[in-house]
């Protein structure tokens, strides 16, 4: 009887273990039958081996991919609809198949994030990505869908499987600034040459919702913990942002004397920032800026404006941009390009990187082109 007793123990604990068990990666964690396949395809918009004018097929590209699999149970409080399994995959596959229950999923794909948990799609939602989480070849992109799974019939095996397309976006926005031309003619700097130092962003916002959701007006005018080079450049900004952010002394670009034009080809990704126009009277917090992109050089060689080819007596010069131009467009959105064909300059630029030192005579013009990965509005900009 005793040995009974113990065999009965044993059992139980050894289910009890097998109870507790964490489930692994694409386990279906409810008690729920019958069971489906789901594959899901992702669609990029614009890819494969295709190029956004002025872009690069990096863009496009998928490193990781996990796919979140989610109980739809109720679309107003999302905590209800809990995670049923997960997949994470690293090789560059657009595709993917997983086991889980039969009934109506909602599904989300996340590409080129970091590997992340979620117990509830609410918790999905919520979770900020960060700026530096991206590369310029390792964009982070996301994309959700719902689908009805019906029950798998092995015999039938992968045709029996529900079929999910999900295009995914990026989270971030691409700027541009193609080529810089020099027209110094007719001007007191006729004769003069202008050698470009480098070109960044200021006023990058670092986090921004998986399901795009930006940090609001509020958030930014009551804190500066949501920026990176709020202002002025900040060598504390982390390394993997700043190379989203630009090149600080790294050009060494000469235009002139007195015009011609030369190529720059530079890209910087950024994330969504819902700043008012700086005009806009009805924030007056300091905390609250548009994106800026800056280009920084000096102007050499004519009397007055430096001596020959030394760049110590060279007059500095930085020409400020907010991005987008704040009389037309007052956000900076995800999976938006903000796209410089030319920058036109007759004029020496400001003092420094800050608004209140820009030049207050003279014309800078720009054309940028503004629309998603794909379609385009012109904008032009003048200082």
């Amino acid at each position: 009887m005793k040995k009974f007793i113990l065999s009965c123990l044993a059992v139980g604990a050894l289910l009890s273990c097998q109870q507790n068990t964490i489930p692994e990666e694409n386990e279906i964690t409810q008690e729920e039958t019958p069971s489906g396949t789901l594959f899901v395809n992702l669609f990029v918009p614009g890819s494969p081996g295709t190029k956004t004018p002025g872009g690069s097929t990096d863009e496009y590209k998928v490193n990781t991919l996990q796919i979140f699999v989610f109980k739809s149970v109720d679309k107003t409080n999302l905590a209800l609809n809990v995670k049923e399994t997960d997949k994470w995959v690293a090789d560059g596959s657009t595709s993917v198949t997983l086991n889980t229950y039969v009934g109506k999923k909602n599904v989300w794909a996340l590409v080129n994030a970091p590997r992340l948990a979620f117990e509830n799609e609410d918790e999905l939602i919520t979770h900020y990505s960060r700026l530096e989480e991206n590369s310029p070849t390792h964009l982070v992109m996301v994309g959700s869908s719902t689908t009805e799974v019906t029950e798998y019939n092995a015999a039938a095996s992968l045709g029996s499987a529900t079929q999910l397309g999900i295009t995914v976006q990026r989270l971030g926005a691409r700027i541009s600034i193609r080529n810089v031309n020099v027209d110094f003619t007719n001007t007191s700097l006729e004769g003069c040459y202008l050698d470009i130092k480098e070109v960044y962003v200021l006023n990058a916002i670092n986090t921004v919702t998986l399901n795009g959701t930006p940090r609001s007006v509020d958030e930014l005018s009551n804190s500066n913990a949501y920026w990176y080079n709020m202002e002025t450049w900040n060598d504390e900004t982390p390394a993997a942002a700043k190379e989203l952010l630009g090149e600080r002394g790294n050009l060494n670009l000469t235009i002139g004397p007195t015009t011609g034009t030369q190529d720059l080809n530079r890209y910087f990704y950024v994330y969504p920032n819902v700043s008012p126009a700086a005009n806009d009277k009805t924030v007056s917090s300091p905390n609250v800026r548009l994106t800026r992109l800056i280009l920084h050089g000096y102007i050499r060689g004519a009397a007055g404006r430096g001596s020959g080819d030394n760049i110590a007596h060279a007059e500095e010069s930085y020409y400020c941009f907010d991005i987008p131009k704040s009389s037309e467009v007052n956000c900076i959105e995800s999976n938006h390009t903000y796209d410089i064909e030319t920058i036109t300059i007759t004029m020496a630029g400001g003092i420094s990187d800050q608004p209140d030192k820009r030049p207050k005579y003279g014309k800078v013009t720009a054309n940028v082109t503004v629309g998603q990965w794909g379609g385009h509005t012109i904008l032009t900009y003048e200082l």
